[in-house]
């Protein structure tokens, strides 16, 4: 038996299962396991079913894959929705932060080294480039969940010759996975896949441990690893949507044309009435509806098109466009659609987009801290006894109004809240694309303004105003702030 005092915690080590101290009724010491229960999750033989996975059977097992392929690659509101989620985060930046403690603390060197190792092996020794990571990763918004395998490799070349680093995020899609592990505990372990191998040309299986990979699930509840798709509260309206679509096509081609008749005279010879029906059945292309009756008295022939009463039917455009307004709406992205029509305004549109903003900002953050897992493990390959761990974060993402921006700027710098520095000024550069200024730059041009103030001073004193007249105060400027 060995005793942890930190936790608090005793493990058996013939069994391994860790126990933690209490005291009991009576006031002995006691044990209990650490973990006791069950997350709930049905699994039998490692596949995931029951009543807190799906109810839907177009959405349970493998038939999901199918239906989203179908929501993203065809229709055009689902697939944007999907984009407004994605391009915003994949254009944002990243960095990798080693401040540790306070705000403004310097990181321990040996931290800022595994952190420009982390940068070095994401941004440049990658096989696939982080862009592709990214727009691969978000598929598990949509499917519910996705996997990577990570791939290491030593690092040959370079800063950081024979260390371990990434080769490649290997992308593993879900639809290979053909059962689930999970501890006693409801813990998952890793997957088995099922795939077809080009140089044996047959199907084989392999297990993938969860350690071995980074795994994203969207809207985790009871354990259960596959998630749920972004696209699920959208499906009936896609559906109906799609539906309505088939209903005003038909509409369209039978009762906007109309169907051909002919109206031939009483007595016509059969293969007149023959002869006209084919007439009739050219008419449309792909079809052969027509109608032929018989006249009255003697009126002759008569060939046209039946009015189908099409301004009567039903139409369905205004059915498909509150469904298709109501996809975007199930991801907090309802403000797509205010510039429709007189459905809204700009301004209504960017404050509404606030919600959709927070939500994208969880999801960076969130794909964020699964990548942290992953560099944790290859820094302990690398780095061993960091004294703190580099991490990977997405900076602030979402729009970023430059008028709002300045006019702040300009407001809390006249109040004296905000200096003028470099940096300042780069930063604003970088808003508006313009090349940035360097320190010397900066101070070149507040040492001419010193300069400046200080002659406008020296004419004040040579020249003062007349009595009762207002003293002009030049302005100056603070000094640069490194």
């Amino acid at each position: 038996m060995t005793v942890d005092i930190r936790r608090n915690l005793i493990i058996a080590e013939t069994e391994n299962i860790p126990y933690e101290l209490r005291e009991t009724q009576n006031g002995k010491r006691g044990r209990r396991p650490v973990e006791m229960g069950y997350t709930g999750l049905e699994v039998f033989g490692g596949v995931i079913s029951g009543d807190l996975v799906e109810h839907n059977r177009d959405w349970q097992g493998k038939a999901r894959f199918k239906v989203v392929d179908r929501m993203r690659k065809g229709d055009a509101t689902c697939a944007a929705t999907l984009m407004a989620i994605a391009l915003p985060i994949i254009s944002t930046d990243v960095v990798v932060e080693t401040r540790e403690g306070a705000a403004g603390a310097k990181p321990d060197s040996i931290v800022q080294e595994a952190a420009d190792f982390i940068y070095y092996n994401l941004f440049d020794a990658m096989e696939e480039s982080w862009n592709q990571f990214l727009r691969e990763a978000f598929l598990y918004l949509a499917y519910g969940h996705y996997a990577f395998e990570i791939i290491y490799t030593e690092i040959k070349d370079g800063p950081y010759n024979g260390m371990v680093g990434w080769k490649e995020f290997a992308p593993r899609h879900p639809s290979t996975f053909e059962s689930y592990k999970f501890d006693t505990h409801g813990h998952m372990l890793g997957v088995e896949q099922q795939v077809f191998t080009t140089d044996l040309m047959k199907h084989q299986t392999v297990d993938i441990p969860l350690d071995k990979m980074i795994w994203f699930t969207n809207q985790k509840e009871a354990g259960n690893p596959l998630g749920i798709s972004i696209l699920r509260p959208a499906y009936k309206h896609w559906k109906y949507k799609d539906g309505f679509y088939a209903v005003q096509a038909i509409a369209v081609e039978r009762q906007g044309a109309g169907i051909p008749y002919a109206k031939y005279p009483p007595g016509t010879n059969p293969t007149d009435i023959d002869a006209a029906e084919e007439m009739l059945q050219n008419l449309q292309a792909h079809e052969q509806s027509y109608v032929t009756y018989e006249g009255e008295g003697d009126q002759g022939w008569d060939v046209g098109f039946l009015d189908m009463g099409a301004a009567k039917v039903l139409d369905p455009k205004d059915a498909i466009e509150h469904h298709d307004q109501m996809i975007p709406k199930s991801i907090l992205a309802g403000f797509l659609n205010l510039t429709q029509g007189d459905r809204g305004s700009f301004a209504l549109s960017s404050d509404s987009s606030g919600f959709f903003t927070y939500s994208i900002q969880q999801t960076a953050n969130y794909m964020a801290g699964k990548l942290n897992k992953a560099i944790q493990i290859i820094l302990d390959k690398n780095f061993p006894n960091l004294p703190a761990y580099p991490k990977l974060s997405f900076n602030k993402v979402g729009h970023i109004s430059l008028d709002r921006i300045l006019d702040g700027i300009t407001n809390l710098g006249g109040q004296g809240v905000i200096t003028p520095n470099a940096e300042l000024e780069n930063y604003i550069r970088g808003l508006l694309n313009l090349p940035a200024m360097s320190v010397e730059e900066y101070e070149e041009i507040e040492k001419k303004e010193a300069e400046k103030h200080e002659a406008e001073m020296e004419k004040l004193k040579a020249n003062p105003p007349a009595p009762g007249q207002p003293v002009p105060v030049p302005v100056k400027k603070e000094p640069v702030k490194k």
